[in-house]
């Protein structure tokens, strides 16, 4: 939009002269260029022709200043939308070698692990308990290294050891074992196929039968077993033995039917004070046998059968959890 503009000029009484007159070419619109709020503006002002003036004295034209009337915005154009180069695959993580120095080794024994593993940020080592439950702590790796680890001198049958490589989850692992050999024998025969968890236990021991089960009494626990067979379901308890010399050994006012038997001393105080138990064994239908016994238990790491030896040379076999229990022929 072109704006007119007029300028006051002064009164000037001159000199009567020949005027000299400035070329009438018109002199060129001044362009301006105002930013506004998200777009520019231009504006043109006008031509003017100045009227002579005498050759004494250069008249300035005063000219007021123009209006500015901003123009339609003029949108602007959206950037273009970058393309983003593709980011780059992160390396697969590989494990190439986890090894233990020895594939067998016995409880107690010094080990040393190796690795070598590339294409993570992070690796980590667990030992393994028999459960398969991972150790905490746990052991923060570089791609590759070794470490030494003394096993406990109680682990039996094997040890594991698990590597872990990858970037926020696990991407790669591998695990290592070393069989363990065993320390101990059984103290009796054909034996189990596992090693025992201990060496044999021999103390003083006690049994004694009734109509309806066993009693077994192991001084090395202080602890007495009752055998249940009554039809209901044939398992076991223990209990503590809470008999002490110069305790009473039995109940005078207590008589046992013909031809069976009130048990004495710690058998005799757990059958009469122990709910239930009277009446789930009945009578003992002989007296108590004390002997040497011996006790064992496997090495399983959470359900282990326990062996007691049996007064007549046999092996009782007493199955995790009180579930069940059987008398054992052995080899002797």
């Amino acid at each position: 939009m072109l704006l007119a503009g007029c300028a006051d000029q002064p009164t000037v009484t001159p000199t009567p002269v020949t005027p000299t007159t400035e070329s009438s070419s018109p002199t060129p619109s001044a362009e301006v260029t105002e930013t506004l709020p998200s777009a520019t503006a231009t504006l043109e002002l006008p031509s003017s022709t100045p009227t002579p003036l005498p050759a004494t004295e250069t008249p300035v034209p005063t000219t007021a200043a123009p209006t500015a009337t901003p123009l339609s915005p003029t949108p602007t154009p959206a950037p273009p939308t970058p393309t983003l180069a593709p980011s780059p695959t992160a390396a697969e993580a590989v494990i190439h070698s986890f090894r233990a120095n020895v594939d067998v080794a016995d409880p107690g024994e010094t080990i040393t692990l190796t690795w070598n593993w590339s294409g993570g940020t992070r690796a980590s080592i667990y030992h393994l308990f028999c459960t398969g439950q991972l150790s905490i702590p746990n052991w923060e790796v570089g791609p590759t290294g070794s470490l030494t680890y003394t096993i406990r001198p109680e682990r039996r049958n094997y040890d594991s050891f698990v590597l872990y490589v990858g970037e926020d989850g696990v991407s790669a692992s591998k695990s290592v074992t070393v069989k363990l050999t065993c320390p101990d024998e059984w103290f009796f025969s054909p034996a189990p196929d596992i090693c025992p968890a201990d060496a044999q236990r021999v103390s003083d021991g006690a049994e004694q039968r009734f109509e309806r089960g066993v009693m077994l009494w192991v001084s090395h626990e202080d602890r007495i077993y009752v055998l249940f067979d009554d039809g209901y379901s044939r398992e076991w308890k223990a209990y503590r033995d809470e008999w002490d010399e110069g305790d009473p050994t039995l109940d005078p006012d207590i008589v046992p039917p013909a031809g069976l038997q009130q048990p004495v001393r710690g058998f005799g105080l757990l059958w009469r004070e122990e709910s239930g138990i009277r009446e789930r064994l009945g009578w003992a239908v002989e007296e108590e046998h004390g002997y040497q016994t011996a006790l064992q238990r496997t090495s399983h790491c959470k359900y282990s059968d326990l062996y007691i030896r049996a007064h007549n040379g046999g092996v009782w076999k007493l199955r995790p959890n009180g579930s069940d229990w059987e008398q054992v022929e052995t080899g002797e």
